[in-house]
């Protein structure tokens, strides 16, 4: 148990009127899916040793601003700490005053994507007291052992301060997994997956630079180690999880790796259903067949487009005769697949929608 007078945190997945799923590298709106808040519950398990932490999910809950401060403000937190939307920003700064406001004592801390590309808009901004510019848990360690010093702490920004930016970590094994134990997992859930459902990331980072992409914390990919994801999936699954979601960016983006984590995840899990993101000239025979074996039921692959010309602007750095092979690979391997597109792009005509809509039907795709 921490100390007696150690900081109180508390970590809020934002009300919204619309059920929203926010991401470091996106947020968007799921009216038929949820999954549990990774970057939040990450963040939990690392602040434990360190802090006095509490964790809700007011999406899930359906919970607004003001019901969450009547659930906590005998509790008092010190640090109220949200990951922030994209096209929700505004509600997601509103709501986290409205929850600040109504908590006395307590100081507004940000982290995510847009707080750390424009850390001196958010530290300006009357619903901020604190900004976290890259991966959350170092600054946030730190900030607990001197929470009336954050000029001391790298990583941060207040006010007209910018604190030393703050390397990425490169053994994110010293991390623990996420601690699903904090929300009621019944409340989550895949389109047409088993539950309960867990999240869970391998790597963080993402090698490749579409033009269009957020990368979680940047293109170095960082990944953790294949015992450290079967042990974490060893707690997960005594939190109640059936069925696990792995949100990599790129998934397959080593092979060899990946053919590694398969072999431990069919001889240690072999009941676990599981899905994941990566791209279609990722996948090979050989990929797609140790996918399936070690219990992979669905991959989401971005198209984007039928047209050689958008995904060369685009920087997607696949051409459509590997994407059509990646996909052929997973279907004639029995994997589902879900299909990423984008129409509207600049100078794209009806005619080239067509076609990307004719590329979709191509492929076979489950989902589009």
């Amino acid at each position: 148990p921490p100390p007696a007078m150690t900081v109180r945190i508390l970590l809020v997945n934002l009300p919204h009127k619309e059920r929203i799923q926010r991401r470091w590298v996106a947020s968007y709106y799921a009216p038929n899916f949820l999954l549990p808040p990774l970057e939040l519950l990450s963040l939990a398990a690392a602040l434990r040793p360190v802090a006095d932490v509490r964790l809700v999910d007011a999406i899930a809950e359906g919970l607004d601003a003001a019901a969450v401060v009547d659930r906590f403000v005998r509790w008092a937190p010190d640090l109220v700490v949200a990951l922030t939307g994209f096209s929700v920003l505004a509600d997601d700064l509103a709501a986290l005053a409205a929850i600040r406001d109504g908590l006395p004592g307590s100081r507004s801390v940000v982290f995510g994507h847009l707080p750390t590309a424009e850390p001196s808009y958010f530290a300006r901004h009357p619903a901020v007291d604190l900004v976290v510019r890259g991966e959350p848990e170092g600054p946030l360690i730190d900030l607990c052992a001197a929470p009336g010093a954050p000029h001391t702490v790298a990583g941060l920004a207040f006010d007209d301060v910018l604190t030393p930016a703050r390397p990425r970590c490169l053994n994110l094994d010293r991390l623990p997994p996420p601690d699903h134990r904090l929300v009621d997992l019944r409340r989550y859930r895949e389109p047409f997956q088993p539950g309960p459902i867990g999240v869970l990331e391998s790597a963080r980072g993402c090698p490749y630079s579409c033009a269009f992409c957020v990368r979680a914390y940047g293109r170095q990919v960082v990944a953790h180690s294949v015992p450290w994801i079967l042990a974490a999936i060893d707690d997960l699954q005594a939190a109640g999880v059936r069925h696990l979601r792995f949100l990599d960016d790129t998934f397959t983006a080593d092979r060899a790796r990946v053919l590694e984590l398969c072999d431990g995840l069919r001889v240690h899990h072999p009941g676990l259903t599981w899905t994941a993101l990566t791209r279609a000239d990722r996948i090979d025979a050989g990929v797609a067949l140790a996918l399936k074996g070690a219990g992979c039921q669905r991959l989401y692959v971005g198209v984007e487009s039928a047209d050689p010309d958008v995904l060369r602007r685009w920087g997607k750095g696949e051409t459509l005769p590997q994407i059509e092979a990646g996909c052929r690979a997973a279907r004639a391997a029995g994997i589902e697949l879900s299909g990423f597109f984008v129409v509207g792009a600049e100078g794209e005509t009806p005619a080239d929608a067509g076609r990307t809509a004719d590329l979709a039907s191509r492929l076979g795709l489950d989902f589009v």
